[in-house]
Parts: C-alpha cells; sequence; structure tokens
C-alpha cells in the first residue's frame, strides 16, 4: 500500500459516520485477554474518540513527509510507516491481528473485582463502523498507572493550595498509538516498541539466522563464524535480518567473485576490508569492516552518474523499473 492509498482509506473511514470504542489488553500468565472498557458517554468517550481522530489525522492523513516501506527493510528512515510484511508473527501481535470488530462488542468488560489493572499490556482502539474501521494499539507503561494507593496530589486552580485526591485507580491515556490496521493490513508506526514489547526480535533473530547461511552458501567469507558472532548484537541481527529478502545482490545472483572484485575496484571500499591469502574472499577483522560488509550485502553502495561520486545510501528506492 502506497502513503497516498493509506492516507485515503484513514481519511475515508473519519469522513463516515463512526464511533470509538476502547478495549484493554490485559496479560494474564503469558496470555493475552481482551475486555472492553466501559466508558462514561456524555463526556469521556467523546473525548477518547476526538483524541485518536486527532492522531490520526496528524500522523496519517495530513503528514505530508509520510513515506510506507515494508517492515522486512526497515531503516528508521524519518516519518516511515512500515507496512508489516512477514510471512509470520510473533503470539503478541496475534490478538491485533485478529481483532474483529463484530466479535469485540460481545467481550466482557473489564470488571474491577475479576480482572487486575496491574496485568495491563495495552489498549486496542477501534474507531469506525461495523462495515469498516481502524485499529490501533498503544502499549501500555507501568509509569501511566496510577494505584489508589499512592498519595495523589492535586492543585486547586481557585486557590493557592494543593489537597489529596480522592484514592482511585487513575490511567494516564494520552494520543499516541505504535500499531494501526486497515483491513488485514498492519502498518507498524513505532518500531521500537514491536521489537521491545511485541516479541519481534525473535523474528529478527530467525531472519538474520537466515541471511548468516545464505552468506555462508555464498562463500564470500573466510571465517562466517565472525559473522554469526554478531548475531547476539541486536543492531547487527536487524541489518542482517533484511540482507536475503531485500538486497539485489541475492535476488540477481550476483556472484562472490563480482563482489570481491567490487570491494577492491570501489573507492568508497578501499581500504575497507582484508582478504584471504589468495584474495578470494573477504575477511571482516574490524569492527568497522563488519559495518562494511553489512552495507556491501545491502547494495548501499551507489553512483552517480551525474557527479560521478561514490555514495553510501544505506536508504534507497529503486527506479531503474519505473523509469520512462
Amino acid at each position: 500500500m502506497t502513503s497516498d492509498e493509506l492516507k485515503g482509506t484513514v481519511s475515508t473511514i473519519l469522513g463516515q459516520q463512526h464511533s470509538a470504542q476502547l478495549y484493554l489488553v490485559l496479560k494474564v500468565n503469558d496470555e493475552l485477554v481482551l475486555r472492553l472498557a466501559d466508558i462514561e458517554d456524555e463526556s469521556t468517550a467523546p473525548e477518547i474518540q476526538h483524541m485518536f481522530e486527532e492522531f490520526l489525522e496528524t500522523t496519517i492523513v495530513a503528514n505530508e513527509d509520510m513515506i510506507v516501506r515494508n517492515l522486512s527493510v526497515a531503516d528508521e528512515s524519518p516519518n516511515a510507516v512500515y507496512e508489516y510484511d512477514y510471512d509470520s508473527y510473533p503470539e503478541e501481535l496475534n490478538l491485533f491481528k485478529k481483532f474483529n470488530i463484530e466479535e469485540a462488542i460481545n467481550i466482557d468488560h473489564f470488571n474491577f473485582n475479576t480482572d487486575d489493572l496491574n496485568h495491563l499490556f495495552g489498549y486496542i482502539v477501534y474507531i469506525g463502523s461495523m462495515e469498516s474501521g481502524i485499529v490501533l494499539f498503544k502499549k501500555h507503561y507501568p509509569i501511566s498507572l496510577i494505584k489508589r494507593e499512592s498519595f495523589l496530589l492535586g492543585a486547586i486552580r481557585s486557590s493557592e493550595r494543593f489537597e489529596k485526591l480522592p484514592g482511585e485507580d487513575i490511567i494516564r491515556l494520552n494520543n499516541d498509538a505504535q500499531l494501526l490496521r486497515v483491513g488485514d493490513t498492519i502498518f507498524v508506526l513505532n518500531l521500537k516498541m514491536l521489537e521491545r514489547n511485541m516479541g519481534f526480535s525473535a523474528l529478527i533473530q530467525q531472519a538474520a539466522t537466515e541471511t548468516v547461511s545464505a552468506i555462508e552458501e555464498l562463500d564470500i567469507l573466510d571465517d562466517i563464524e565472525v559473522l554469526r558472532d554478531t548475531l547476539e548484537v541486536p543492531s547487527f541481527a536487524r541489518k542482517l535480518s533484511k540482507v536475503k529478502k531485500a538486497s539485489p545482490i541475492f535476488k540477481l545472483g550476483i556472484s562472490k567473485e563480482a563482489i570481491v572484485e567490487f570491494t577492491k575496484n570501489t573507492p568508497e571500499l578501499a581500504g575497507k576490508f582484508k582478504y584471504s591469502e589468495d584474495g578470494t574472499q573477504i575477511r571482516l577483522s574490524t569492527q568497522k569492516s563488519k559495518i562494511a560488509f553489512l552495507k556491501l550485502m545491502n547494495d548501499a553502495f551507489l553512483h552517480s552518474e551525474l557527479t560521478q561520486q561514490w555514495y553510501d545510501a544505506s536508504a534507497k528506492d529503486n527506479i531503474t523499473q519505473g523509469a520512462g
């Protein structure tokens, strides 16, 4: 889906008659459970609806700088929204992925007698109608829950006095979300939240391991274990994870000989690598050489026909097929 298509879909839903519902996602014994939040209708419900409408307008519809990229090639570009394009999903994403408003309206309400806010993991916000809508996921953090046993000191606006507030559990809710779903398509708005809290790091490790195996089969390194060791470093694992699926080197079947020759004759790579005794394999002996190798395998070294300069372009869009 392009950025214009995403904007159009969100704008259409917001332009039609719609309402908002808030669901609490509880994590009980490592299992995610959904509860419908019974929201006071007259003032609170409309305010929550407006809060997330405003978020969608600002983040998606009116964001002229927004770009949509595939999650498998995520590069942390500014204003990027990542479309989830992996074939498998971590367990933590399944509840969000399978959310269905027709089923959700019949889900049990959150009950303070049987449920516990200490188990609060996140929120699902649905904005739309029974026919179509937008599903948002917002992660809950313990700092946003103020327990009733806390001492709450509130300012009385009409005077110069602070007084103790009534002792009730308070959830602090602001207008942001980290995941968005329209139809069956999931978009990631906050990459770090996905990696740290939704079990996505395991998928990253799996994809990175597959990349190392593909590089080992290419037989371009004199010691593959040096690269395999980098799987333990999250930043390296993420970069490795997208190589096998996204790199033109694998898509076009570029030979080991062509790659090694490229490293020897490209000014940008001069002195970055050492080689095996016979000069047919690359030796990764330093941290800088590992970083350069990842960029090499991601085909991130580009040559400008206009300036005849070489550039390190980690994020790029292929315009070759669209030319003319």
